[in-house]
């Protein structure tokens, strides 16, 4: 018996509803107008909820910036060019001069007010990243002293919209279950028993944990004291 050799499966919105709906019990004949609307709803609450869980690595973009001398703040989309609404935060930040990368701190936003000199300038060390509603910005300490270093970072993203039936979710193939569960439970909240809703709630958190375990880091497990400016990441994956 052969195999078929293919890996094209990438169901578009409108499967992932029926498939959903049909956890629910709700037969696709049966499925109007509003069950499509009220489950795309659901996908977009579903989205900004799975971004407080974890930093999924599928989510992770890299961007960099050169710095300008005395210049201590930059915000995205003003000062370079990145779309600033769709990061939700920043990992890790490496300054590089004369090709030599050097991690550069975190610091809060009480640690960079308590400066008494901002604006000392010298090479970068530690970086405030002030996460506002639409602005996202880096204020950089010291002050740059040359407009040649270059800031990398690694960035968490939101999801892509779940706009038409005909789209595919931002998701990679591992999360799929993930995903239909996820509406599932959220449509059982509205339509179904609760005795199904709450097994499709736990079935929801199953196939949630399955999916994000298996885009976990691997490597040796460090334990670094914490120096108050460094978030560090928890046995979750978050950084905290």
């Amino acid at each position: 018996m052969t195999t078929s050799g293919t890996y094209i499966f990438n169901p578009q919105l409108a499967e992932m509803v029926d498939e959903a709906l049909e956890r629910c019990r709700i037969d696709p004949a049966l499925i109007s107008l509003r069950h499509i609307l009220s489950a795309r709803r659901s996908m977009r609450f579903m989205f900004s909820d799975w971004a407080t869980e974890d930093y999924h690595d599928f989510r992770i973009v890299r961007e960099n910036f050169t710095v300008v001398q005395s210049q201590a703040t930059y915000v995205a989309g003003v000062d370079f060019d990145i779309t600033d609404t769709r990061l939700i935060d920043v990992i890790d930040v490496i300054l590089t001069r004369s090709g030599i990368d050097t991690p550069v701190e975190f610091m809060t936003r009480s640690d960079y007010i308590n400066i008494p000199e901002k604006d000392i300038e010298g090479r970068p060390d530690r970086i405030f990243i002030d996460k506002q509603r639409d602005q996202l910005s880096f204020t950089l300490w010291t002050t740059p002293e040359n407009s040649t270093d270059i800031i990398t970072y690694d960035a968490a993203r939101k999801f892509e919209d779940a706009d038409t039936a005909a789209d595919t979710a931002d998701i990679p193939y591992y999360m799929y279950d993930a995903f239909a569960a996820g509406i599932a439970a959220r449509m059982a909240e509205k339509y179904a028993p609760p005795e199904l809703e709450e097994k499709l709630w736990i079935k929801a958190a199953g196939a949630f944990k399955k999916g994000t375990n298996a885009v976990r880091e691997r490597g040796p497990v460090r334990i670094v004291p914490d120096s108050g400016h460094r978030r560090r990441r928890g046995s979750a994956g978050r950084y905290r």
